[in-house]
């Protein structure tokens, strides 16, 4: 439960920080591609720290460990909202808390890898993985909601309450169960090198990590052309929008209890291939049914079809990596995620500008079917060889 709580608490206050610094960037008077690259710059760490925060992950204690990123970024945020409440910060500022925050998130989450995979035996891996991603999603999309009404009551509220949900990430991993720390069974710590060519060397994983990036490229292009297409395409007000959001929010809480379901039934390549293909039903709703209510009924199905892809590669990945290798597979996955994730969102936008939404919709279904189906027998040739591998005598 420790484990769920901090990742909620530490997902709300980034899903608060992705919409306080671009919008307190345009209150300077920034311009929009300030505003941009302050979204990005909460991302940046990953690319530049995911390698040692893994290595940490794996090799620290991991309560010590969250209780100093997570007490680091509450010290930051605290700081910052001092400073927004005494006046009004640079953009340079702003960058800089941006990015310490962001990395912040790089170790808690490396730390939240490893802590799982101590508490949680591998063929569990799967449904423990998605309550991780729920916990994670009702946070960070909760959180740009709530930041929203709170820069209502100034920008010093908003990132007072950003300190608090770090504060309470804190309290709940410092406070959480000992055996987060147990290493007895974890095996020996590879060297870097070692670990990172295992995670990008390994064609098991190799096959698991190409299909999670077209999946999260398709991924990102239907998530970011949610918005532009209900406001502009179909004239959707603020408030029917939040409506719709907050709709697929809720559906993606229904992704643990599938999961566990069908992991009770199929094997970790079944329930991916499953994934993805279920994906393609919502996104062509989108590009083919018309008006509101119709675009309304598809997105909260993309939204629970994103989390159950989400979670299964994940907890994929983490069933095939030894334990003393957990937090470097988990971020260095999530990095490659998130990189899909923003190619993605470009593309959609591009694509949007060339054939409008629908259209677009319609490439991502597309996508996602291609992803599926070449997806398959690559994930059941490497299952093949996983269980020729386990079944051969040793030598002697």
């Amino acid at each position: 439960m420790a484990i769920l709580v901090t990742q909620a608490a530490h997902a709300l206050a980034q899903g608060m920080l992705t919409i306080i610094v671009p919008w307190l960037i345009l209150e300077q008077g920034g311009s929009a591609s300030q505003a941009a690259i302050g979204f990005a710059i909460t991302f940046l760490p990953f690319l530049i720290l995911a390698a040692p925060a893994g290595i940490a992950g794996d090799r620290l204690a991991r309560r010590p460990l969250l209780g100093t990123a997570l007490g680091t970024g509450t010290a930051i945020a605290t700081a910052l909202a001092f400073v927004l409440a005494a006046g009004d910060p640079s953009v340079p500022l702003l960058y800089l808390a941006a990015f310490l925050i962001g990395a912040v998130r790089v170790f808690v989450d490396a730390a939240m890898f490893g802590a799982l995979a101590a508490v949680v035996a591998r063929d569990e891996m799967m449904p423990a993985q998605a309550a991780l991603a729920q916990a994670f999603n009702l946070g960070y999309f909760g959180g740009p909601a709530i930041a929203g009404l709170a820069l209502v009551l100034g920008a010093g509220t908003a990132m007072a309450l950003v300190a608090g949900a770090l504060a309470m990430a804190a309290v709940a991993a410092i406070a959480g169960s000992r055996g987060l720390d147990e290493r007895d069974d974890a095996g020996p710590r590879p060297p870097m090198r070692r670990g990172l060519a295992f995670l990008f060397l390994s064609r098991d994983l190799r096959v698991l990590t190409v299909t999670a990036i077209a999946w999260s490229i398709a991924s990102g292009a239907a998530i970011s052309l949610a918005v532009p297409h209900l406001r502009n395409d179909l004239g959707v007000s603020g408030v029917a929008l939040a409506a719709v959001l907050a709709a697929g929010v809720a559906c993606m809480m229904l992704a643990t209890p599938i999961i566990t379901r069908l992991d009770r039934r199929h094997a970790d390549e079944t329930i991916i291939v499953l994934a993805c293909a279920a994906y393609v039903v919502p996104a062509l709703a989108m590009a083919l049914i018309p008006g509101v209510m119709g675009t309304a009924l598809a997105y909260a199905p993309l939204m629970l079809a994103n989390a159950v892809c989400a979670a299964t590669l994940m907890g994929a990945r983490a069933r095939r990596v030894p334990r003393s290798m957990q937090a470097l597979a988990g971020v260095a996955g999530r990095t490659l995620v998130m990189a899909g994730l923003a190619a993605g969102a470009a593309a959609g936008g591009l694509a949007a500008d060339l054939l409008g939404s629908r259209g677009a919709y319609g490439l991502v279904a597309a996508a996602l079917l291609a992803t599926a189906v070449a997806a398959r027998p690559a994930l059941v040739r490497a299952r093949e060889r996983r269980l020729r591998g386990r079944a051969a005598p040793a030598r002697t």
